[in-house]
């Protein structure tokens, strides 16, 4: 199993402007957001204000990573989406949202 984690995104005013889960390590998974062009990922509100004005953001850990399910993960970051309320993020329910796309049955 991959180890999966929460991470958070604070803006220049140490407010929280993103949070998300990951598998991937942290450097690599901000890298992978400052650079979505290049990489040919879609534009998102938050990717789009990062390249725009979040120059001296920092990504950092807010669940660190541990050996827990993709679902399990989602519901946490969920539960931190809804109670620190980042500016940039759409889906407040990231776990309902993975059931909707079909990444997997609505079960845990």
């Amino acid at each position: 199993m991959k180890k999966h984690g929460v991470y958070q995104v604070l803006d220049d005013n140490m407010g929280v402007a993103y949070i998300g889960s990951t598998y991937l390590p942290l450097e690599q998974l901000e890298a992978n957001h400052r650079n979505w062009q290049e990489k040919g990922y879609s534009e998102t509100k938050f990717r789009k204000a990062l390249v725009e004005q979040g120059q001296d953001w920092t990504f950092s850990w807010a669940l660190e990573p541990d050996n827990v399910s993709r679902p399990y993960i989602e519901i946490c970051e969920g539960a931190l989406i809804r109670y620190m309320k980042p500016t940039y993020n759409v889906s407040m329910k990231p776990y309902e949202r993975s059931v909707y796309e079909g990444r997997y049955e609505k079960s845990i």
